[in-house]
């Protein structure tokens, strides 16, 4: 079935291309990425996505469930898989799961070993995890004074094998917490190393950390990995996209389906929360909360139309948008409207989008429904 609709995510496969070398050269050359493919992709589409990083060479591919690993693994994605959200209290079933499919489980209790332990035991195999800890982000995770219980019971799980360890910052712009976290992470260290003897593989560092070069390396480590997220898809704080160089793969665009010429005094949408001050020309397009373009943008967003900003006008519903055309009288019925994105020389940024929202540029991502078809532009 084709698409019946002028709207649309644009995916530009050429800027993710981009933006991983952009990371690879902030990188040393000792320290591999993995490629953060949860929530699909931020919203970018995980098959496609996971695809070209896979091809550019990714140590590994990050997701939150195990759900989400199934699907790559369905779409021949053979690259190895971290589950960051391990079994999610599911126990046996999930561990069925993830053994079967050939994902590598990240542990945070060591209650989740024995699940993980009499699957693998069960299937004939001996898998790899990663064990996380909690340094202070209050999340996930083995807590310090835990590390103990966690290693002595780990010595005992014959089908188990610790290939990494990792932790998590809470805010890697903050030099003084994050020390703090690394302090706790490098005792850490000591201590697995000293119950288990050389680990494989450790990694902390997130996508603002790289630009902090907040990342942990450890003389005794196989490999040194960066979870690398939103500055892969061109996003971000503003420092992180001008530091690193990285380019939006993400536009959404529509068109304006009707214009009405409306007279001083007309209110616009759901609960008339606008009313025009003059005579007015409202442009319609087809896109609404349930694309993932947020009704808290109502009355603040702007779009770009001929290359010029034109603003979003009442409430945005759930399948229709309005905006001001009355500043642009060339404007016309099909004329494109970008909502994120470029046209002619001008743009509208994730991070604005975000700020008018009153949220983060990784909502605005992932919000991108599956009702948006996705658009793939290889180069």
């Amino acid at each position: 079935m084709g698409f019946f609709r002028p709207t649309s995510a644009e995916i530009h496969l050429g800027a993710l291309k981009h933006n991983y070398e952009q990371l690879r050269k902030a990188l040393p050359p000792s320290v591999r990425i993995m490629g953060m493919v949860k929530a699909d992709a931020y919203g970018h589409g995980a098959v496609e996505v996971s695809r070209v990083l896979s091809d550019l060479g990714v140590a590994s591919l990050g997701v939150a469930t195990v759900e989400e690993g199934i699907e790559l693994r369905e779409s021949a994605v053979s690259t190895p898989i971290m589950v960051l959200g391990g079994l999610m209290g599911i126990g046996t079933a999930a561990a069925g799961m993830m053994v079967g499919a050939d994902l590598t489980p990240a542990v945070h209790s060591v209650e989740v070993l024995e699940f993980l332990e009499a699957t693998a035991r069960a299937a004939g195999k001996r898998i790899g995890i990663h064990l996380k800890i909690d340094t202070g982000m209050t999340r996930l995770g083995v807590i310090p004074s835990a590390l103990p219980h966690f290693l002595n019971r780990l010595k005992s799980c014959s089908s188990l094998r610790l290939d990494g360890v990792m932790t998590h910052f809470a805010d890697a712009e903050d030099h003084e917490y994050t020390n703090l976290q690394m302090d706790k992470f490098k005792e850490c260290v000591h201590q697995v190393e000293s119950g288990l003897g050389a680990i494989p593989i450790w990694h902390i560092a997130n996508s603002m950390a790289v630009v902090e070069k907040e990342y942990f390396t450890n003389a005794t480590a196989g490999e040194h990995w960066v979870r690398t997220g939103v500055a892969l898809y061109g996003a971000g704080a503003k420092h992180v996209v001008d530091e690193l160089h990285t380019r939006p793969v993400m536009m959404l665009k529509s068109k304006v389906v009707m214009i009405k010429s409306v007279p001083a005094g007309t209110k616009i949408s759901y609960g008339c929360t606008f009313e025009t001050k003059r005579q007015s020309r409202i442009g319609i397009i087809p896109i609404g909360y349930a694309d993932g373009y947020p009704w808290a943008l109502s009355n603040k967003a702007q779009t770009l139309v001929r290359g010029k900003r034109v603003t979003v006008v009442g409430r945005v519903t759930m399948d229709m948008t309005m905006i001001d055309l009355t500043d642009l009288s060339e404007s016309h019925v099909n004329d494109e409207v970008v909502l994120m994105g470029t046209q002619s020389g001008a743009k509208v940024t994730c991070e604005e989008v975000a700020e008018w929202a009153g949220t983060v540029p990784y909502e605005i991502m992932c919000g991108i429904s599956k009702r948006m078809p996705r658009m793939y532009i290889s180069a």
